[in-house]
């Protein structure tokens, strides 16, 4: 569809909640088909795939590589359009080589960066590179992580900034040509989060267990 919708005004808000919604939901349908064993793969379909669910109705090119486009993030530069598609072949190729020696913070944390740091889509690559980190980070820990406060929405909602400027000391640390940078600082960040994900969702279990009990 060649129409767009602006982000801002409350149509355009509506909309961006309700991407939100279809990408999680299309995210945990894929984490259960690849906890299925049946042969889900992390590859460029499947990250454009997730933009696809993120940008419907907000973006020029939705669920595509941005073609004949170059963009600006803060102080961060993305490599020309023509690059992307080979860079997003580097960063996939560098996160399956790692898969196993990788702890699933550090892979998320890298695949958090990765999209983050190509850009390479016109809209929507911090959603994307979000939805892919926790996909990651979910499919190491071999479980779909419980709770109504996630990762990715702790790191929407509440550590944006924060988030940001490490990912531009990450975009500062990469040593070209190989799409490898430092991944300590948002490997804590993340790995603090998961905590707090899992201490909101144990205080929901209680809750709702302590709402159950006889004469409560």
């Amino acid at each position: 569809m060649a129409f767009l919708i602006d982000q801002n005004d409350p149509v355009g808000q509506f909309v961006s909640a309700r991407n939100r919604a279809r990408q999680f939901d299309f995210l945990q349908t894929a984490f259960v088909v690849a906890q299925a064993g049946f042969g889900l793969d992390i590859d460029h379909e499947f990250v454009c795939t997730l933009n696809a669910y993120a940008t419907r109705y907000i973006s020029q090119q939705p669920g595509k590589y941005r073609q004949h486009l170059n963009v600006t993030v803060g102080e961060h530069e993305p490599s020309d359009w023509s690059f992307v598609y080979g860079e997003m072949e580097a960063f996939l190729e560098v996160l399956h080589r790692n898969w196993a020696a990788w702890s699933p913070t550090e892979a998320s944390a890298y695949a958090l960066w990765g999209v983050n740091h190509i850009h390479p889509f016109c809209e929507g690559n911090g959603r994307t590179a979000r939805a892919l980190s926790y996909f990651v980070l979910c499919r190491k820990l071999g479980q779909w992580l419980p709770g109504s406060v996630t990762v990715l929405e702790l790191i929407r909602t509440q550590h944006r900034d924060h988030h940001c400027d490490v990912l531009q000391r990450m975009h500062n640390s990469r040593g070209r040509p190989a799409m490898e940078t430092d991944l300590a600082e948002m490997n804590a960040l993340i790995t603090g989060l998961l905590q707090e994900q899992v201490r909101i969702a144990q205080a929901e279990i209680a809750s709702r267990a302590a709402n159950a009990a006889p004469g409560a």
